[in-house]
C-alpha cells in the first residue's frame, strides 16, 4: 500500500510539473510563460507578453454539422465588428472547417472547427508567429474527457 501511495504521489508531481490542467471537458498543458483562464466552455491560453494566444472551446454540437457551426461562428464574429476581414469557411479532407479572421489592427487569427461524437471543438490561434512552439505544445497535450 505504501508503494502505491509513493507511485501515486510521483505521478501527481509529474503531472503538476508538466503543467497539465483540468478544464472540465479537456485537460491541457500550460507552458511556462503562459496563463490560462476559463469562461464556460472556452479556455484562453495567453502568452504572458500578450503577443500570442490560443482559444479552445469544447461544447455540445446540438446536432449541427461542422459546416453549419462554422457558418454560425463566422456570422457571430462578423456581428462583433472587431474584424476587418473574415474568410469563408473551407472544409479539409477530414471534414474539419477552417477560416481566418483579421482584426482592425491587422492581427490574423486562424480558426479550426471540428465536430465529432456530438461535440465540437473550435480552436482560434492569434499571433502564431510569436508562440508557434508553445501553441503546438498546448495542442499536442489536449486530451478530451
Amino acid at each position: 500500500m505504501k508503494r502505491f501511495a509513493l507511485v501515486f504521489a510521483l505521478v501527481l508531481v509529474l503531472a503538476i510539473s508538466a503543467g497539465a490542467q483540468d478544464f472540465g471537458k479537456f485537460t491541457a498543458e500550460v507552458p511556462d510563460g503562459w496563463t490560462a483562464s476559463q469562461n464556460g466552455p472556452t479556455v484562453i491560453f495567453t502568452k504572458n507578453d500578450n503577443t500570442s494566444s490560443l482559444t479552445i472551446t469544447v461544447d455540445e454540437s446540438g446536432g449541427a454539422t461542422a459546416e453549419q457551426l462554422a457558418e454560425a461562428f463566422v456570422g457571430e464574429f462578423e456581428k462583433t465588428g472587431q474584424f476587418s476581414e473574415i474568410t469563408k469557411p473551407e472544409a479539409d479532407k477530414d471534414g474539419d472547417y477552417s477560416f481566418d479572421m483579421t482584426n482592425k489592427q491587422g492581427v490574423v487569427s486562424n480558426c479550426l472547427l471540428r465536430v465529432d461524437g456530438g461535440k465540437y471543438m473550435l480552436m482560434v490561434i492569434s499571433g502564431a508567429e510569436h508562440g508557434g512552439d508553445d501553441i503546438m505544445k498546448i495542442l499536442n497535450s489536449v486530451k478530451e474527457k
